[in-house]
């Protein structure tokens, strides 16, 4: 008595794929892999600033007001975070200058609210051109594993 086998085999595995093609073809998947791997962290750090980037915008639409202490102190947690996680990153970027004690208890020590949306233009441009060089490197170093450039 003969046994199904019941594991199912690709198309491949008969041998109806030539071997050129087969070898290819695992070459495209193990690239292809290897850029979604290494392109999951640029990603989630792209993702993240920009979560903080936005919730720093919304911060800064309600600290412009006469009791807003409590907001341009998050803005500027908001802010430290965004320049310490660039710094992390190994991106210098300079934070907006902070105001004075002669401007009032209220706004001393809290960045100067004119400078901030230029500083998110900054930040925004950086991060673009850091995830660019990332993946251009990424896609450079995957054509050289599978020796298609040397």
């Amino acid at each position: 008595m003969i046994q199904e086998n019941p594991v199912k085999w690709g198309q491949g595995f008969y041998g109806s794929e030539h071997p050129d093609t087969a070898a290819l073809r695992v070459q495209k998947e193990y690239i292809d892999t290897m850029i979604a791997l290494k392109r999951e962290n640029m990603d989630r750090v792209y993702a993240y600033l920009t979560g903080v980037m936005d919730k720093a915008k919304e911060e800064m639409q309600h600290a412009r007001g006469a009791q807003a202490d409590h907001r341009r102190a998050a803005l500027r947690q908001h802010v430290d975070e965004i320049v310490a996680y660039l710094k992390g990153q190994a991106l210098d970027i300079t934070p907006p200058s902070t105001y004075g004690p002669e401007t009032g208890p209220g706004f001393a020590g809290t960045y100067n609210l004119d400078e901030i949306a230029a500083f998110f233009g900054r930040v925004k441009c950086v991060l673009d051109q850091w995830y660019d060089s990332h993946l251009i490197a990424v896609y450079d170093e995957m054509v050289t594993l599978v020796n298609l450039k040397k």
